[in-house]
């Protein structure tokens, strides 16, 4: 293992982040949280590359776009495409090297769209899967993934379904997320004493985000221990 490289993990949420420290060799990977934000990816996956990231992986749960994909299931982001019309391809050496763990660990390969925004109704996921060809979206791929294409980096993008394409987010939800990606706890309960209806929506995607996060629980250990030995860490 070469001391110096590891790889560069961006995560949005603190949940997420703890799967990957729960998954990951501490001295191989090192861990980013943006929160909700492509320009917190891009500078944080910055960071990592200067400081000498072998790779930078884009790690977390994903809205549904594509209406095949139930709360989760994992994807593969072969490519990442956003509103502005950027694409960027995933490293083929590290979706190889993953796929070597496809008899043990059920994921496909999927296109992920990057958001500057919340997706939250069922009709904008819907437009966007129609334009794009996008089965999933996210708001930190992008980010991570311009980052590394500027720095010369491999990226891969491992995400799981949370809330999928017939669901809508309630309001309650859309802005939980703190810039540091914690959860606005409160913020959610007042939300919904004022407006009790979106509870059970709010039940739901709990609900949802749960079985994403134990679907990267579930795969992630054997997915970065084939990226750390493809990349020779």
């Amino acid at each position: 293992m070469t001391a110096s490289r590891f790889i560069g993990i961006i995560c949005g949420l603190k949940s997420e982040a703890a799967v990957v420290r729960a998954a990951a060799p501490r001295q191989a990977v090192r861990i980013a949280v943006s929160g909700a934000s492509a320009a917190r990816a891009e500078s944080q996956a910055t960071r990592l590359c200067r400081e000498g990231a072998a790779a930078i992986l884009s790690v977390g749960i994903s809205g549904g776009l594509s209406p095949a994909l139930r709360p989760g299931d994992l994807l593969l982001g072969e490519c990442v495409r956003t509103r502005a019309g950027e694409e960027f391809g995933a490293s083929r050496n590290l979706l190889a090297a993953v796929e070597l763990e496809s008899p043990a660990v059920a994921m496909q390969r999927a296109t992920v769209f990057g958001a500057d925004e919340i997706v939250a109704s069922v009709s904008e996921k819907r437009r966007l899967f129609d334009r794009f060809g996008a089965a999933a979206v996210d708001m930190e791929s992008h980010g991570a993934a311009r980052a590394a294409r500027a720095a010369g980096a491999p990226f891969l993008a491992i995400r799981a379904i949370a809330d999928p394409a017939d669901r809508a987010l309630p309001a309650a939800a859309l802005n939980a997320v703190t810039p540091d990606g914690g959860t606005r706890t409160l913020s959610v309960l007042m939300a919904c004493a004022l407006a009790p209806g979106q509870f059970p929506a709010l039940m739901r995607l709990g609900a949802d985000s749960q079985a994403a996060l134990k679907a990267l629980r579930g795969g992630l250990g054997r997915l970065l221990g084939r990226l750390l030995l493809s990349l020779d860490l």
